[in-house]
């Protein structure tokens, strides 16, 4: 009879622990009131004056001053302001798609810290690691990223990447120069203080090499990156303005100049190189005279504020690929002429055939 009542007892308490664990599983996955709500919901990004993105090393930052928003690492360079306007519209847009539990963001996560333009706090984010499903077929896996707000102990998910929290000072910048394209270039001349200068002419719709000797040809190899040196030009870092040119080498530099068929010359100054083999760079336009069609003085006016901003102040560091296609040398666009031989082969008639010699 006792042992009866224990078996019921152990019944009943196996039936209450399922109970309790099958209620706890419904309370998790019971969506919660966060859901679907909007993780900066104060957000006004008009509001923001001062971005400060913090991953590893020294922090960047971003400030909007009087004449826009500028990248203070890169010494005040100005900020691409349609990429940090989509970043910031991004951010204030998302919304809760999960609560996530025993979510550790503290490691190798990205701290942004959204300021007004008086310093006033607006938010401050955490953005931890991304949720990458295991099958990229599987929809119903967590897909997005983990995020934390400062004063919610709560860790988040969200759909988007946000990762352009994540890039270098750099990456806040419009890093093309120019664009260029080799049709509408007419010649090209480099010159090296020590070898002299080479002078490229487009002839036919390729470039031809002057002065070449009759026993040299030109190595049309080595010309596609001379020839689209400005095409897609892009700096990779902005050189400290402290600099002098004697410590840039751009008291005695490469010089490579391109004259379009409008008129338009570009001349870009290299300069020597840093510990890391990039090269100083200083650029300079002179545009041709728009005609007296309004459009025309318009696109003239915008494309020379455009230049004279870019050019005017900044001495730039550019790959050491980039360089090397700017600063070509004679000797290296020449090879020695390959004369053919087409000399017919003869045959030696006068020696007799040992057939015709057998008795």
């Amino acid at each position: 009879m006792k042992s009866n009542k224990l078996l019921t007892l152990a019944i009943v308490a196996v039936i209450l622990v399922a109970l309790a664990i099958q209620t706890n599983r419904q309370r998790q996955a019971a969506p919660p009131s966060a859901i679907g709500k909007r993780l900066l919901p104060n957000l006004a990004i008009e509001s923001v004056g001062r971005v400060e993105i913090a991953r590893q090393g020294a922090p960047i930052t971003l400030v909007r001053g009087d004449d826009g928003w500028a990248i203070t690492n890169l010494f005040n360079y100005p900020a691409d302001f349609s990429k940090l306007q989509a970043a910031l519209l991004k951010l204030s847009e998302q919304k809760i798609s999960e609560v996530a539990r025993g979510v550790d963001i503290d490691t190798n996560s990205t701290l942004v810290d959204l300021q007004g333009s008086s310093g006033k706090p607006l938010a401050t984010l955490r953005l931890g690691c991304s949720a990458t499903p295991a099958n990229p077929e599987d929809y119903r896996a967590p897909q997005g990223r983990y995020v934390s707000v400062a004063g919610d102990h709560q860790v988040y998910l969200v759909k988007d990447s946000l990762d352009a929290f994540d890039g270098n000072a750099q990456s806040w910048a419009n890093t093309q120069l120019l664009n260029i394209q080799f049709a509408d270039i007419q010649n090209i001349e480099m010159t090296s203080p020590t070898n002299g200068t080479v002078r490229l002419v487009k002839n036919g719709g390729s470039l031809e090499l002057q002065g070449i000797a009759t026993n040299e040809e030109f190595d049309t190899s080595k010309s596609y990156g001379v020839e689209s040196a400005l095409c897609y030009l892009n700096f990779i870092g902005i050189a400290d303005p402290k600099l002098t040119e004697a410590q840039t080498g751009l008291a005695t530099p490469n010089i490579y100049s391109a004259k379009t068929k409008n008129g338009d010359q570009y001349t870009a100054r290299i300069g020597s190189a840093t510990v890391d083999g990039e090269r100083y760079l200083r650029m300079e336009a002179t545009l041709a005279p728009p005609g007296t069609n309004a459009t025309a003085q318009a696109d003239y006016n915008t494309h020379k504020s455009d230049f004279d901003q870019k050019f005017t102040k900044w001495t730039y560091l550019i790959s050491a690929g980039t360089a090397d296609n700017m600063t070509r040398t004679r000797a290296e666009l020449v090879k020695p002429k390959v004369v053919a031989t087409n000399a017919p082969a003869t045959t030696n008639f006068d020696t007799p055939s040992p057939i015709m010699n057998n008795p």
